[in-house]
């Protein structure tokens, strides 16, 4: 595991992980940005009440595409129910039309 030192609001955080640094450093600016523009508008804010807007923001954006993958779940199940359905009908048809070709 690799070590890290990012920082966030100033403050310099430790972070081990087997991850890039240029994967680290992009996630650190990102989060800057957004906790950057979340202080802009709301100047009388401390940086706790904006993390914590930061993680309901967050959540929302977890929420949001934890059902989109439930969506594109259900809807390559129910591919592959129709392409079982398809299968099953061309083998029947397949063994009928050999089944025909030998009378």
């Amino acid at each position: 595991m690799k070590r890290y030192k990012i920082n966030i609001l100033g403050r310099t955080c430790v972070i081990a992980t087997d991850k890039e640094e240029a994967f680290m450093r992009k996630i650190e600016n990102e989060i800057n940005e957004k906790l950057q523009h979340l202080r802009l508008s709301m100047p009388h804010a401390d940086y706790l009440d904006i993390c914590i807007v930061c993680l309901f923001l967050l959540s929302e954006q977890i929420d949001g595409l934890q059902k989109q993958v439930e969506k594109v779940k259900a809807s390559s199940l129910h591919a592959k129910k129709i392409l079982h359905s398809i299968r099953e009908e061309i083998l029947r048809e397949l063994t009928s039309s050999a089944a025909q070709d030998k009378l």
